[in-house]
């Protein structure tokens, strides 16, 4: 186990002489190496998608070179949960894009990659801040798909809908009952203007707190 650990194949945290392994870390491990699950882990881990679990970006690359930028920056002083949140604020120091980064594929996009599957605009976000989006959500905007990771759902919503987007992304958040599954919604596109659109938004359990939007656009 110590040389998985050493080589980065499976992920611990060191306590004094022992390491702490995440359940889902170590449920991926099992899986990808085609390992029996012990009986004690079986249950709802087991089932359905597997995923490693989730490392901060400071983590993820310590003690790598490309890491080296993560002490001096905001993700890490702010302790950004989501670092690519703050991918617009222009105080990133992050070297590479978003798209090329492995950790952002490993612990983010693997997690959305579902996206693609769906045969209608959809986009992943969360505190309206997208986590990823699918080619038809980017060409219903007029953006390229890549540019929409971290950025705030308010570059893409009319100034119109923008409110009635807050106030629903707040009141699913207070787990609200009334929230509506479907509304209609302006978007902003930079050749066509303003675009009305049906949307249909869903919580997601994982990732945990985002939210699926799925929009067709009207008339």
């Amino acid at each position: 186990m110590g040389y998985w650990i050493r080589s980065r194949k499976l992920r611990a945290t060191r306590t004094g002489r022992n390491y702490t392994i995440p359940v889902e870390e170590l449920i991926f491990f099992l899986r990808a190496n085609r390992q029996e699950i012990p009986r004690e882990l079986a249950g709802e881990n087991t089932f359905g998608p597997c995923f490693r679990a989730v490392q901060k970006c400071w983590d993820y690359w310590k003690g790598q070179p490309h890491g080296d930028h993560c002490p001096d920056r905001t993700v890490l002083k702010k302790q950004l949960e989501v670092c690519f949140s703050a991918r617009y604020s222009n105080l990133i120091g992050c070297p590479e894009d978003c798209r090329d980064c492995l950790h952002y594929h490993e612990t983010y996009l693997a997690r959305i990659q579902f996206v693609h599957q769906i045969n209608m605009p959809a986009v992943v976000y969360r505190d309206l801040a997208i986590w990823g989006a699918n080619p038809m959500w980017a060409g219903l905007c007029g953006v390229d798909e890549s540019s929409l990771i971290g950025m705030g759902m308010e570059n893409v919503v009319h100034a119109e809908s923008l409110q009635n987007l807050i106030a629903d992304s707040r009141n699913r958040s207070l787990g609200a009952a009334d929230v509506p599954l479907s509304y209609q919604l302006f978007l902003k596109h930079p050749d066509e203007g303003k675009i009305e659109v049906r949307t249909w938004v869903f919580p997601l359990n994982e990732p945990p707190d985002t939210l699926l939007m799925i929009a067709e656009k009207e008339g």
